[in-house]
C-alpha cells in the first residue's frame, strides 16, 4: 500500500541529501581554491622578496636571506626553498634548506605548480625571471646586468592538513545535519499530515445512519478545504439518494398493503369455501394484480426520473401534432362525460424527448378528463414564445382549494372530494413533473378565483436561445 507520508519522507530526504552534498562540495572546493590562492600569493611574495634581496657583482650572485623572516629557508627549519639559475648554465644560488638538491624547473614562468620537493613532501613552486641589483661601487651599465631565473617552493604539508581538516569538518557537519533531518522530517510530516489522518478517522465513522453528518470546514487546513467541501457535497447526494430509496420503500409498502390484503382475502375465501367460488373472483384477482403492477411501475419510473436518468436524446418534435395524437386516447372518456375541448394550438417544433413528453401530456389529459366536472370545458393552449414552448391545460376544479395546489405534485396525495376511482394512485402528476425536469422543462399548477385549475408546461428552445 502506498503511503503518502513515507513517499514524502523519502523524496524530501533524498532532495535534502542532494542539496546538502552539493552545498558541502561547493563550500569545500571554494575554500580549497581560496587556500591555494593564498598559498600561491605567499609564493609570489616570497619570490618578489628574494629577487629584491638578490644582488650581483662581476664575480658572483649574493642573496641576503639572513633576516628572521626568512628562517624557513634555512637548513634547521626547511619549509621553503629557492634556487637561482642564469639564463643558461648551472645554479648560482640556492637556499640552505635545499642542501645539495635542486628544485624542478617549471615549463611556464609566473604560474605556481604542484611539485615534489627534495624532502619527499608535496608542495607548490613558482618560477620568475628577474635582473639582480648591482653591488655598491659596481658600474657596468645596463647591458652588464644578468638575467636570472628564480624558483621558489613551499612545503604543502600545512596546506594539505588544512584541506583535510576542512574536509573532515564538512563531513562531520554533513553527517550531523543528515542525522538531524532523518529525525526531524518524519516527525514534521507526521504532525503536518495529522489533519488528514483526523479527516480519515471522521470519514470512517460515517455509515448509512449518519449521512446527515458534515465535516467541519472552520479551522480546516486550506489544502484540505476543497476535499472537505467535495466530501460534504458527496454526503449530501448520498443522503438524498438514501432518502429517495427509503421513501420509495415506504411508499411501495404503504400502497401495496391494501391490494395485498385484498389478494389475501380472496385467496382465503377461495381456500375456505371452494364450492362457493364466484365467477368474477378471478377478475378481481387480475384487477388487484394489475393495480399492484401499475403502482410498482409508476414508482420505479418516478425513482428513475428523480435520478435524472429518464430522459433520452432530445430530437426535434412537432409538439402540436403530438398534443393532438396524445388526446385521442382520452377523447372517448371525455365525450362520455360530456366534456368539450377548446383547442388553441400554434405550430411548434423544438427538441424534446417524445416519449417523456407523451407521458407528461397523458397525465395532464387524464387528470382533466377524469376530474373536470361533467359537461364543462377543457382548454388546451399551445404557444410558441421567444424562449420556447408554453403548453397550458385548463379545466374547472370545484373541489380544490388554493391550499391544495402545492400538494398536487406530492406522492400519493388524493383529495377524495375531487378525486375518486381506482385508476389513480396519486403518482401521475409527480411523475409528470419529474419527467419535465429530466428534459429541462418545468411543470407548474395554479388555481384562479373561478376555480380554474391551470397546468403550465414550459420548455426552452436551445436554438432560439443560442
Amino acid at each position: 500500500m502506498i503511503s503518502i507520508r513515507r513517499q514524502l519522507t523519502r523524496e524530501m530526504l533524498a532532495a535534502f541529501f542532494v542539496l546538502l552534498s552539493g552545498a558541502l562540495l561547493a563550500l569545500y572546493f571554494t575554500a580549497r581554491d581560496e587556500l591555494i590562492e593564498q598559498f600561491d600569493d605567499a609564493l609570489r611574495a616570497k619570490a618578489l622578496a628574494i629577487s629584491s634581496l638578490t644582488s650581483a657583482d662581476h664575480e658572483r650572485i649574493h642573496v641576503d636571506v639572513k633576516d628572521r623572516f626568512f628562517r624557513s629557508f634555512q637548513k634547521d627549519n626547511p619549509e621553503d626553498y629557492f634556487e637561482i639559475w642564469p639564463a643558461e648554465g648551472a645554479a648560482v644560488a640556492r637556499s640552505e634548506s635545499l642542501g645539495g638538491a635542486d628544485l624542478p624547473k617549471l615549463e611556464r614562468l609566473g604560474r605556481p605548480r604542484r611539485v615534489e620537493l627534495p624532502n619527499g613532501h608535496t608542495g607548490r613552486a613558482i618560477m620568475v625571471k628577474f635582473s639582480p641589483s648591482q653591488e655598491v661601487g659596481e658600474h657596468h651599465g645596463e647591458e652588464a646586468r644578468p638575467e636570472l631565473v628564480l624558483a621558489v617552493a613551499s612545503d604543502g604539508e600545512a596546506l594539505a592538513e588544512a584541506l583535510t581538516e576542512l574536509l573532515s569538518i564538512g563531513a562531520v557537519c554533513g553527517l550531523l545535519l543528515a542525522g538531524t533531518m532523518l529525525w526531524l522530517i518524519p516527525r514534521v510530516l507526521r504532525r503536518g499530515l495529522q489533519p488528514l489522518a483526523q479527516l480519515g478517522e471522521q470519514a470512517g465513522l460515517i455509515d448509512a445512519d449518519s449521512l446527515t453528518t458534515r465535516f467541519p470546514t472552520v479551522g480546516m487546513a486550506a489544502e484540505l478545504q476543497p476535499i472537505v467541501s467535495r466530501l460534504n457535497e458527496l454526503l449530501a447526494r448520498l443522503e438524498v439518494s438514501f432518502e429517495r430509496e427509503r421513501r420509495f420503500s415506504a411508499d411501495l409498502a404503504h400502497e401495496l398493503r391494501t391490494p395485498l390484503a385484498e389478494l389475501r382475502s380472496l385467496a382465503e375465501c377461495a381456500i375456505k369455501w371452494p364450492e362457493s367460488r364466484e365467477p368474477g373472483a378471478d377478475q378481481e384477482v387480475l384487477a388487484v394484480a394489475m393495480q399492484m403492477q401499475t403502482i410498482v411501475t409508476n414508482l420505479l419510473m418516478l425513482a428513475r426520473a428523480e435520478q435524472q436518468r429518464a430522459a433520452g436524446p432530445l430530437v426535434p418534435v412537432d409538439i402540436s401534432q403530438l398534443v393532438e395524437d396524445t388526446w385521442q386516447s382520452y377523447r372517448t372518456r371525455a365525450e362520455e362525460r360530456g366534456l368539450k375541448v377548446r383547442w388553441e394550438l400554434s405550430p411548434v417544433n423544438i427538441p424534446a424527448d417524445a416519449g417523456l413528453l407523451r407521458s407528461i401530456l397523458g397525465n395532464l389529459f387524464e387528470n382533466a378528463a377524469d376530474y373536470a366536472p361533467a359537461g364543462s370545458e377543457i382548454r388546451i393552449r399551445l404557444e410558441n414564445s421567444e424562449s420556447g414552448v408554453v403548453l397550458k391545460v385548463i379545466n374547472q376544479a370545484e373541489g380544490l382549494e388554493p391550499a391544495d395546489v402545492p400538494k398536487l405534485f406530492d406522492r400519493f396525495w388524493r383529495k377524495e372530494e375531487a378525486r375518486s376511482g381506482g385508476r389513480h394512485f396519486g403518482l401521475g402528476l409527480p411523475l409528470a413533473r419529474m419527467f419535465a425536469k429530466a428534459m429541462g422543462w418545468t411543470l407548474t399548477a395554479a388555481l384562479d378565483e373561478q376555480r380554474q385549475l391551470e397546468f403550465t408546461l414550459t420548455g426552452s428552445n436551445p436554438a432560439r436561445q443560442a
